[in-house]
């Protein structure tokens, strides 16, 4: 559950504190509510508005301390300093930006570097400069980075989320893939048609409970409630990869893969809701054991995922990069993801899992405990 916080918290080229503190409170006793109420809740997060204008590396690191000791007197574990947009970047270094990522571990951010069918190649290029900066400093960083292309305000899924800066309000995603399989396997669809209703009849069910509850629980506390996120997030022990492999009969990267991915794309977007964010089927490579093993394999890479996000919404998630991946290479995976999104108009994103220089040749090394460490395939380089 993520709540997207008002410019007001941000007037002077300082964050309230305070302000933010207390927003975090309304945010944790709505998931306690919803705790309660017999729901899990994993996470509560707060994202800040976008950053338009020019601000330098003083301001920035600014913004990102009040925000981090707002969120530690609320008792918050993390936030997104927001996204910033390509004004923001003038008078910024991509070395300032991975200073303060690394400085503050629970912070996450994103760069735009498409907004409808216009993609600023200077942003793209400044992305690329991060994510080999974090790799440098602190591989395990880049997971909390992103380049984003035409994603609305108010999404809840991070790195990419961030606030319209109106009224406060909350997003929710949901950790959906384990039902999905677990009703997958109880009554298998016959074809591709019966895997979109499963997959709508699934979302539309636990959407429409949790709306009842969350909606009055958001009025209570005079905030706004955004939509939904029906996109299904994976779990150590729900794989995404799998339901998709059980409803279409392939194994994750064979033929057929792009006909499933539409299908159950189709679910997902047919549900009555009011939904914000990515909307669609989410592929994170390192975060899914199916996924993960298909990258391992050499069944999938990156020019193939990104084939898939044209029927859904994958974008290009924790997608792993040896260290050895050049600049151009980095810089050319985030544009093609620009190029597609820019083309239909659809929110993706890039989150490139670039190891160090330094690393082990063979196989990744993440820390970070949401992540699946793979073999990499033979052939090195970006496309896997």
């Amino acid at each position: 559950m993520t709540l997207c916080l008002p410019d007001e918290m941000f007037e002077g080229g300082r964050a309230s504190g305070v302000g933010i503190s207390e927003y975090g409170e309304k945010a944790l006793a709505i998931g306690d509510k919803i705790t309660r109420a017999g729901f899990e809740v994993q996470t509560v997060r707060l994202s800040s508005p976008a950053l338009d204008g020019p601000l330098n590396h003083d301001q920035l690191y600014t913004r990102a301390a009040d925000l981090v000791e707002g969120c530690r007197r609320a008792g918050v574990g993390s936030a997104s300093l927001g996204a910033l947009r390509p004004a923001a970047l003038v008078e910024l270094t991509p070395s300032q930006v991975a200073e303060v990522l690394t400085e503050y571990p629970s912070l996450f951010l994103s760069v735009v570097v498409a907004d409808r069918a216009d993609v600023d190649h200077s942003a793209v290029d400044f992305s690329g400069a991060v994510i080999r900066e974090l790799a440098s400093r602190d591989g395990d960083a880049n997971f909390r980075f992103a380049a984003v292309a035409n994603l609305g305000a108010n999404a809840p899924l991070f790195p990419g989320s961030f606030s319209d800066g109106g009224n406060a309000g909350v997003s929710v995603g949901l950790q959906s893939a384990g039902t999905l399989l677990a009703r997958a396997r109880a009554n298998p669809p016959r074809d591709l048609a019966e895997t979109t209703q499963l997959t709508r009849i699934c979302l539309q069910d636990q959407l429409a409970s949790f709306e009842d509850l969350l909606r009055p629980s958001c009025e209570q506390h005079g905030l706004l409630f955004h939509g939904f996120d029906p996109s299904p997030a994976c779990a150590p022990d729900a794989s995404i990869g799998e339901f998709l492999e059980n409803v279409g009969g392939i194994r994750f990267g064979s033929p057929g893969t792009i006909a499933t991915c539409a299908a159950v794309t189709a679910g997902i977007r047919s549900v009555s809701q009011p939904t914000v964010g990515y909307a669609g089927l989410m592929l994170p490579v390192l975060e899914d054991r199916v996924l993960a093993l298909a990258w391992q394999e050499g069944r999938i890479n990156a020019d193939s995922v990104l084939a898939y996000s044209s029927v859904c919404g994958a974008g290009l998630d924790t997608i792993p990069l040896p260290g050895s991946t050049q600049d151009h290479e980095v810089v050319a995976v985030i544009r093609d993801m620009a190029a597609l999104s820019a083309r239909w108009a659809k929110p993706l994103s890039a989150r490139l899992m670039l190891a160090p220089v330094s690393s082990d040749p063979h196989r990744t090394q993440f820390r970070a405990e949401q992540i699946v460490n793979i073999d990499y395939p033979t052939a090195q380089g970006y496309r896997g």
